[in-house]
This record gives structure tokens, C-alpha cells and sequence, in this order.
């Protein structure tokens, strides 16, 4: 059933962007493949993080729409990240002091703070955006549905959201509450958040903040990660220089303890505007000095 519905979603994407001459639809996410190989094991990994839009009104009245967010994966490895998707619809409504969302939206904290593909793999970096952006992934994951509510706006001069998320099915019992503060001053950005959610039986809280400098030819960013899940502060480094328009080469660094400091990575070639594609290395995760060699393809879905 999820698989069925990641790939109706992918369809529908392709369909949305050629006809993306109309103003009122939209497609905006990335779809990437990514195949990686350590100590003579393969794995083979689909990963799908997209949304698809259709607005109207404005002029003498509020602008408004439906969105429907996908997110999806896919494996051989099995496991967690055997074919299993989720998705989000919701609708919203631009006010003159931001969005308001109402539905099953994406969480704001997800949204606003991102971790960066380490190696270039959506693979490797979903280890750590599932342990520290847990708010999507109960879907995902959980067999598990959501109603809630979210707001984007401009307060003071500065960026900031906040969302509510109410989880039914084997998930009835939990709720979510996310939200972030930050302000883009051009090449240098910075945001801070947080994540909050109660089980019935356990509460969980992760804190996250991110700076990021971006001069076009090079930048990089730093994230800072107390999450609920470890007893130690999460450092992320990672960096990028461009020696060309069409290339990109990127590197990161990590640590959550003295035994789990890691180390990545990548090239990265572009090519047909929204079109990427490279190969990567990552190696320390986890302590075990366990190398992981990983190519990858994906396309971003901006129409």
C-alpha cells in the first residue's frame, strides 16, 4: 500500500512538472537513488522527499491551496528502510503575517533545519535525521496518521514556525510540538529549534541550531544537535567548494563522543538544471571504521 502510494506520488510529480506552466501548479523536493557498498555488502536506496501544490485566490482575496507532502523510501537492505512512505496533505492559507496550515503538515523544525547529505547519500544522512527530526518519521515508521496545524511567518525582522501534531493508529497516544527562530541575512544564515513529543509514557526533546555561510563558490554550514536519543552533544561540519558551475566538492565531519567521530566525502556533478549526480565516501561511523563507498542520481523537482 505505501509503496503504491510512493509511486502514484512520483507520477503525479512528473505530471505536475510538465505542466508547471500554470501559475497555480506547483512541485517542489528532490528524488534521489543512491546505491553504497562497505566490506563487500551492496544496498540499493530510493529516497523521495516532495511536495505537490495547487494554489488559487489572491488579488481581492487571501491566497490559498492544497499540498499534498510525500515522503518516501526504499530498499533492499530491509529493515527500517524497506518501502515505507507517508504522506501529508494539507491545506493552507497566506496571510500578511505568514502561512497558516491546517491538515497533516510536515513539521516546522524538519522544514527550517536540515541535516546535509554526508557522502552525498540520502542514506547515511537519514540515520541521523530519523534520530533527531522524529516528528515525519512516526509516520513513516509508525504505521502511524496525523492531523494537526502549522504556521511560517516573518516576526520582528526574523523567520519562525511553530507546528501541532496529533498522531492516530499505533501512534494514538503521542503528540508532537516543533518549532524554529532564525533570519537569512543573505550569504549568512543561522535558525534555532526545538522538538517536543510526549508518548503518554515518555517525553522526548531535541534542540537543534545551524549556522550556515554560503559565498556561491564555497560555504558551509554548522549544526549543533542535543538530542533526547543521546547523552552527547551532536557536532556537524560539513562544507562545499565549487571549482566549477557544473561541480561541487563537499566535505563533512561528525562526532557524538569521542568513539563515534566520522568523516565524509563527495563529488557532485550537475547537470540538466535540476539533475545531480556523484560518488561519496564516509567512514567512522559508529567507531567500527566501517568505509562506505556510495554513488547516487537524483533531481530536484522545483516547477
Amino acid at each position: 500500500m505505501k509503496h503504491a502510494a510512493l509511486t502514484a506520488a512520483l507520477v503525479l510529480a512528473a505530471a505536475t512538472a510538465a505542466s508547471a506552466q500554470s501559475n497555480n501548479l506547483y512541485t517542489r523536493g528532490s528524488v534521489q537513488y543512491d546505491y553504497l557498498s562497505s566490506n563487500g555488502s551492496d544496498v540499493s536506496f530510493a529516497y523521495a522527499d516532495l511536495a505537490i501544490g495547487f494554489g488559487f485566490g489572491g488579488g481581492s482575496s487571501l491566497p490559498m491551496g492544497f499540498e499534498l507532502g510525500v515522503l518516501g523510501i526504499a530498499s533492499d537492505s530491509g529493515g527500517p528502510f524497506d518501502n515505507r512512505a507517508a504522506l501529508f496533505p494539507t491545506f493552507w492559507v497566506d496571510t500578511s503575517v505568514g502561512r497558516f496550515s491546517v491538515g497533516a503538515p510536515r513539521s516546522a523544525v524538519g522544514s527550517a533545519i536540515q541535516i546535509p547529505r554526508f557522502g552525498g547519500s540520502r542514506y547515511l544522512s537519514l540515520i541521523f535525521g530519523e534520530a533527531i527530526g522524529v516528528t515525519d518519521f512516526v509516520q513513516v515508521y509508525g504505521e502511524a496518521h496525523s492531523y494537526g496545524a502549522r504556521f511560517d511567518g516573518f516576526i520582528g525582522g526574523f523567520d519562525a514556525g511553530l507546528s501541532v501534531h496529533q498522531f492516530t493508529g499505533s501512534a494514538s497516544d503521542a503528540t508532537s510540538v516543533t518549532g524554529y527562530f532564525g533570519r537569512d541575512y543573505g550569504a549568512l544564515d543561522f535558525a534555532v529549534g526545538f522538538e517536543a513529543i510526549n508518548t503518554g509514557s515518555t517525553d522526548l526533546r531535541n534542540y537543534l541550531a545551524q549556522v550556515g555561510y554560503d559565498a556561491g563558490q564555497f560555504g558551509g554550514h554548522l549544526t549543533l544537535v542535543d538530542a533526547n536519543l543521546s547523552s552527547d552533544l551532536l557536532v556537524l561540519v560539513d562544507a562545499f567548494y565549487k571549482p566549477l558551475d557544473w561541480l561541487t566538492l563537499n566535505a563533512g565531519y561528525g562526532t557524538a563522543g569521542s568513539s563515534d567521530d566520522f568523516y565524509s566525502v563527495n563529488a557532485e556533478v550537475s547537470f540538466l538544471k535540476n539533475g545531480y549526480a556523484g560518488v561519496g565516501y564516509l567512514d567512522g561511523f559508529g567507531g567500527g571504521g566501517n568505509g562506505v563507498t556510495s554513488a547516487y542520481v537524483g533531481w530536484k523537482l522545483n516547477y
